[in-house]
């Protein structure tokens, strides 16, 4: 598996319910918001993931599963980069906020090292509940 930086040209495979929701990553990646990368295998994307800084040290991660492929290869190979991206950014502490109603999501959160922290209400545009998970880097 490979990981590499994500691009403009990049955004068209992400899988989103709502088409506004691909409009938002172009601002974020033309500006630089925070590092967002592509998993690949053999050339295939399975995965795109990123962080938003929000100040120093401070994150917020997201992640978009495109293709089913060797998940736990996946996982295994997030959960690193994670790591290792951490120190190369700096970043002791990242959040994600997954919609409840969204269990591999829950799964894979937890599966690269995030933990439960919190319910947030009305969080998404459709006024659906999310969870806040956060993981910390220097511990």
């Amino acid at each position: 598996m490979n990981v590499r930086k994500m691009t403009l040209d990049d955004i068209v495979h992400l899988k989103l319910p709502e088409e506004w929701m691909r409009e938002r990553y172009i601002p974020y990646i033309e500006a630089q918001t925070g590092p967002a990368w592509v998993l690949e295998d053999e050339g295939k994307i399975l995965c795109m993931f990123g962080a938003s800084f929000y100040w120093k040290g401070v994150c917020e991660v997201w992640f978009n599963l495109i293709e089913k492929t060797k998940p736990i290869t996946q996982v295994r190979t997030i959960r690193r980069y994670l790591e290792e991206q951490a120190k190369v950014y700096g970043a002791w502490k990242a959040f994600a906020m997954i919609k409840c109603n969204f269990l591999v999501g829950k799964k894979f959160v937890e599966a690269v090292g995030f933990k439960y922290k919190t319910t947030l209400e009305k969080h998404h545009p459709d006024k659906s509940d999310a969870y806040l998970y956060e993981r910390f880097f220097d511990e």
